[in-house]
């Protein structure tokens, strides 16, 4: 804890909630984060690829490697930038920006505006504190870390709610089911239900809506890949249509943290030549694109 005057400041334990290990698997962040670029030189160098097919494999795989990538940048970024400031009268946050996590952002409330506490609000994988106030007759809340391993600032969120509940009986902080908008009622119900959600919710939301269309992607990029292949027809393209779903199921493995990365980087490329060399009893060689040697070992 840091202190200034009358000002209180906390941060994650960088060792003891365990942010190292994204310190660790950051390489695979930065990997994830160029593929969309990389994607994309190494398509328009394709001698046998359409003039709008660099730009669809740009779109269809390079934008949710980004957000994998990203993933782990935010992560790291938000043990590094992650900051909750308490004053008397207000609290303030420093997290990494959404957009851009590399740039920190700094939100602030003002404690009167606060008519109930949850200390123990689902936060993905872990819990969070939500700060519930009203705006245009809705309940907002107002994300805060829950540093669960510093005690003290555990015991300032734990003052600031006996503060609150001092001051607004339960009836005026809204947990009256009568006085509550329906939205308010629906989600004060939601809240004790247990949710796993990857890390940061919104982006695990975005890939998860994406994921269908991706995959329907791959086994098409697939199935154009093999229709070249002598002699060519029907038969090669849904050999192309059998290895893109087989290869999409092993790309699963991705979304492990860390250790999904690993298997791919390392196993990937194996699993792959013998998938194909034992079912189809193809080179590797046979199915790769038309473009220059790194950019096929990385794909």
């Amino acid at each position: 804890m840091d202190t200034q005057g009358n000002l209180r400041a906390y941060k994650f334990n960088f060792w003891d909630d365990r942010f190292w290990i994204w310190v660790l698997a950051l390489p695979f962040g930065l990997i994830s984060w160029a593929v969309p670029f990389v994607l994309l030189l190494g398509l328009m160098n394709a001698n046998n690829a359409p003039g709008w097919f660099p730009y669809f494999g740009f779109i269809l795989l390079g934008i949710p490697g980004y957000l994998v990538g990203w993933i782990f940048v935010y992560s790291l970024m938000e043990g590094l930038y992650t900051k909750v400031t308490i004053a008397d009268n207000w609290v303030s946050v420093r997290l990494p920006w959404l957009v851009f996590p590399l740039i920190p952002v700094v939100k602030r409330i003002n404690l009167d505006q606060i008519h109930r506490i949850n200390l123990f609000a689902p936060y993905g994988s872990r819990t969070a504190v939500f700060l519930y106030y009203l705006k245009n007759n809705k309940e907002r809340h107002f994300y805060l870390p829950r540093f669960k391993n510093n005690p003290a600032y555990i015991e300032e969120m734990i003052a600031i709610q006996k503060r609150v509940e001092s001051l607004y009986p339960p009836a005026e902080r809204g947990v009256s089911m009568q006085t509550y908008p329906l939205k308010a009622k629906n989600d004060l119900l939601q809240q004790k239900i247990p949710r796993f959600i990857g890390r940061p919710i919104f982006i695990q939301r975005v890939i998860h809506s994406l994921y269908g269309f991706i995959l329907l992607g791959i086994v098409g990029i697939s199935a154009w890949i093999t229709s070249s292949l002598p002699p060519g027809g029907i038969d090669a393209i849904s050999i192309g249509f059998v290895i893109g779903f087989i290869f999409s199921w092993f790309g699963m493995f991705g979304m492990y943290p860390v250790i999904g990365q690993i298997l791919i980087w390392f196993f990937g490329r194996w699993v792959i030549s013998a998938i194909s060399e034992f079912l189809f009893h193809l080179s590797p060689d046979a199915i790769y694109w038309d473009t220059p040697e790194s950019v096929n070992k990385l794909l």
